[in-house]
């Protein structure tokens, strides 16, 4: 799987025991597979592997500025705020 403009965006969880879950997709791991992280229990630096058949990616990015845990974080929380 190439980029395609993903890494960035909000993903929902779809399955596993992080069923919706909002993440931040960081990168790309293979053909299959992307890497998320919340800034929480999953950082930047340690992200969760995950398929992409078990995530529904949003339209909504987060901006360009926003590699730190903190940031990725707060942009999570203003997700939810506004499309919960």
């Amino acid at each position: 799987m190439n980029d395609g403009g993903v890494v960035g965006s909000f993903a929902i969880s779809k399955a596993g025991h992080d069923k919706g879950e909002v993440y931040v997709i960081v990168g790309v791991a293979g053909d299959n597979f992307v890497l998320v992280a919340n800034g929480e229990n999953r950082q930047v630096s340690k992200p969760k592997r995950k398929n992409v058949r078990h995530l529904f990616v949003t339209k909504s990015k987060v901006s360009a500025a926003a590699t730190a845990d903190l940031e990725i974080k707060r942009a999570i929380k203003l997700y939810k705020k506004e499309n919960v």
